[in-house]
């Protein structure tokens, strides 16, 4: 039976968590914020990896002020947190990064959405970097806004290689940027499958 870790915000985890057991997962640990919260957990032994984002009270003031205490405390945590799991994936391990928010293509644009597509690429940064130092072994990682249902993530947490992803997989990925990077960013996607 495949095995599932899920971190953050206490409120945000039982969902994902059904969802996860609903789809076949052994669920390790969920809420867990460090490999110590989790004394059980062995090294290579977590097939999928859900991070979903933590709450944090807004800060007071301007939107510099908010972006500032976004990166030095939501994202910091967020990459810490990824590093104290990372050696307990698997082989072939799905890390599923969820953002705060409805994706970038599914709302109107407005000033906040600078704020929430800006954690978003923060988010993506984080992805890249999982893939840099586990794609070797086959790690995959994807960003999802917290607007898909518990059910879409816990699918893309469940899927396997050889199976082809489904399509809608690849329509998500990286929506806002034009044709040709798109196109870039499926093939390298797809170039990591077959490594």
């Amino acid at each position: 039976m495949p095995t599932a870790l899920v971190t953050g915000s206490p409120e945000r985890v039982p969902e994902i968590a059904i969802a996860l057991k609903s789809a076949g997962f052994d669920i390790l640990a969920a809420g867990a914020m460090s490999p110590e919260e989790a004394p059980d957990l062995e090294a290579s032994s977590v097939d999928c990896y859900v991070q979903l984002p933590v709450d944090l009270p807004l800060p007071p003031g301007g939107a510099l002020r908010r972006a500032r205490d976004v990166i030095a405390y939501e994202m910091l945590a967020r990459f810490d947190s990824a590093a104290r799991f990372l050696p307990l994936l698997a082989p072939g391990a799905t890390v599923v990064l969820v953002t705060d928010g409805p994706e970038p293509e599914s709302y109107p644009p407005r000033s906040a959405d600078g704020d929430r597509k800006a954690v978003r690429t923060l988010i993506g940064v984080l992805a890249e970097s999982i893939l840099r130092d586990c794609g070797q072994a086959g790690v995959r990682a994807t960003v999802v806004g917290e607007d898909r249902a518990p059910e879409e993530i816990a699918s893309l947490a469940s899927h396997r290689p050889p199976e082809p992803l489904p399509w809608w997989v690849y329509a998500s990925v990286d929506p806002d940027l034009d044709f040709a990077d798109w196109r870039n960013s499926i093939l390298c996607l797809a170039s990591l499958r077959d490594t």
